[in-house]
């Protein structure tokens, strides 16, 4: 799906490029949904873009991901997506800037995560851009409140888990598991975060933005580092989170160790009474006995019992 949002805050969607009559002049933003990679040849001869940017996904440098020209500015980052499963997904955003109309390629989940997010914070029917440039602040500003949002639901996740650790006494491997895959998300979020941080800063840098857009894109920035603080806060309690569960199962480890060797204590006399009665020597007067065999099965109960009364004094168990 392809959305307009012409100059006169109208906005209109379309299902293929070809339906589209391209005036430059009359549009503030193109947003493509769901592209194929195939349709990109397509799109950069209908509105003369350079896509270079979307072969260079991959690569970890800084310039492969904000390249800025005389004539086009393009951007792109991956941002943690959410999920049905435990673990986040990484989808790629990329937005263009090129005869003073931006242009978003992203995923539908993304684009619904955010429409949702947008709905719920600002007031749509009464919010409308006299330039290119305000709706693209409002579109970095809407990224910043995602990574809130997603942090803030992993923070939430934490919290929750902390208050079941409290409250429980037995512990599984899934727990840890569930702790690992937290980690992963909170780790996920970092990385993007950081590299959404590093696109801004170089933004900052640019001619083309005057001083009212320059306050604005270090307010998302400052805004950013207190999410990342906050990320950190999330690592260092799930790191808390993973020592107290490990804590508590070795103690319930130690526990279990305990009663195997009260057990052990307890049967090796009786064991040793057996053994002694059961070597075939000739002269045992017990043997004689009329009551040998009572006693000995007396003895045996005795010395199993004895040593657990012992152990029930020393508050073993």
């Amino acid at each position: 799906m392809i959305e307009i949002y012409y100059k006169n805050n109208e906005v209109q969607t379309y299902e293929s490029v070809n339906e589209i009559e391209y005036q430059a002049d009359s549009i503030f933003s193109i947003r493509f949904i769901g592209f194929h990679h195939s349709d990109l040849e397509t799109i950069a001869q209908k509105f003369d873009l350079d896509l270079t940017s979307f072969s260079k996904k991959e690569d970890i440098e800084i310039s492969s991901h904000y390249i800025e020209s005389n004539t086009q500015l393009s951007l792109n980052f991956t941002i943690p997506s959410y999920s049905a499963n435990t673990y986040f997904e990484e989808k790629d955003i990329y937005i263009l800037i090129k005869n003073n109309i931006v242009f978003t390629f992203l995923s539908p989940d993304i684009e619904e995560s955010l429409n949702q997010l947008t709905q719920y914070i600002y007031n749509l029917k009464s919010t409308s851009f006299e330039s290119y440039h305000q709706l693209f602040l409002f579109q970095i500003g809407v990224i910043s409140d995602y990574y809130a949002d997603i942090v803030e639901l992993i923070s939430k996740k934490i919290k929750d888990l902390f208050q079941k650790t409290l409250q429980s006494k037995q512990f599984k491997e899934n727990d840890l598991d569930y702790i690992a895959a937290l980690k992963f998300n909170n780790l996920l979020i970092r990385e993007s975060l950081s590299e959404f941080q590093k696109i801004l800063l170089l933004l900052k840098k640019s001619s083309k933005y005057n001083d009212t857009s320059f306050d604005k894109i270090n307010e998302e920035i400052d805004d950013l580092t207190v999410i990342a603080d906050y990320l950190r806060y999330n690592f260092n309690r799930l790191d808390d989170l993973s020592g107290n569960i490990n804590s508590k199962i070795e103690l319930e480890q130690n526990k279990i160790f305990k009663i195997l060797t009260i057990i052990t204590v307890c049967i090796s006399l009786p064991t040793l009474i057996v053994g002694i009665y059961g070597m075939n020597f000739k002269y045992m007067p017990e043997l004689q006995w009329v009551l040998g065999y009572p006693l000995i099965i007396l003895l045996l109960i005795l010395s199993f019992i004895f040593p657990l009364i012992y152990f029930k004094r020393k508050k073993w168990f």
